[in-house]
């Protein structure tokens, strides 16, 4: 990270990583989820991406009406294939890396599909005590306990249903008065990040973030990876990688999922 970038990371919370994916990659990618959505629920399941589909009482989406497959989750790593180029993807970890300042491992991964008027609510953000994502620097490294990358896999504006954050509200001492919250783009608080397909915005999990309501009729897709000091655990499933990771994945792919010694497993 340069002086700037670490800089503009404390004071803000994140940083936008312009075609941190080749346009190449775009299209296999996009190309693996459509060959997955053609799928039924039952098959794709069977092929390690089994949907996990918003519902309405859901405290931290509003769900979509799109239409089709409508708005669901996923978990990828257990599919495998072009989704384990991510783990340790160049233009992006030796990021993730330096914000967490100690040994790290990928502890979520996930496919996010957002279909007309789905959003996500602010979460996060100032006066809380949560050990999965406290935000911290100490003479002069970051420490930070969790780093999440939101990868843009079709070009995303205010319209459709963009990335949202409110500005140094990781390292805020008073509640967050929009939690819960879809994020309004208008509001003083909010900042809304459009993003390009191939963009990438890294970020701490504990800046204020959610999604702006899709008002467009483009589907928002969208990649979320996750990591946290080696020490950590996994979130649930959304780490298991798909059977024979450790034959076919560079030795440091294989450490990210697994964890270095002695946190493995």
């Amino acid at each position: 990270m340069t002086p700037e970038e670490k800089y503009l990371y404390d004071l803000r919370g994140y940083l936008v990583l312009e075609q941190a994916l080749a346009p190449e990659l775009i299209d296999r990618l996009n190309q693996t989820i459509d060959e997955l959505e053609n799928l039924g629920d039952e098959a794709a399941t069977a092929r390690g991406a089994a949907r996990a589909y918003v519902h309405p009482d859901n405290v931290y989406a509003q769900v979509g009406s799109g239409g089709g497959l409508g708005d669901y989750y996923c978990n990828v790593l257990s599919y495998g294939g072009v989704f384990e180029e991510l783990i340790d993807l160049p233009t992006a970890l030796p990021y993730v890396e330096e914000m967490i300042g100690v040994p790290c491992r990928l502890d979520a991964a996930s496919f996010m599909s957002r279909t007309s008027t789905g959003a996500f609510r602010f979460h996060h953000g100032g006066a809380e005590l949560l050990p999965y994502s406290e935000y911290a620097v100490q003479d002069g490294h970051f420490q930070c306990v969790s780093v999440k990358i939101s990868f843009a896999l079709t070009d995303v504006g205010v319209e459709d249903g963009c990335l949202a954050v409110i500005p140094g509200s990781h390292k805020s001492n008073f509640a967050n008065p929009l939690v819960g919250q879809v994020p309004d783009p208008a509001h003083p608080l909010v900042e809304p990040l459009p993003c390009r397909a191939g963009d990438a915005v890294v970020f701490s999990e504990d800046l204020s973030h959610g999604a702006v309501e899709n008002r467009g009729q483009r589907v928002r897709r969208t990649l979320f990876y996750s990591y946290a000091p080696a020490f950590h655990c996994r979130w649930r499933d959304l780490a298991d990688p798909a059977a024979g990771l450790a034959a076919r994945g560079n030795e440091r792919r294989v450490e990210l999922v697994e964890g270095p010694a002695p946190f493995q497993g």
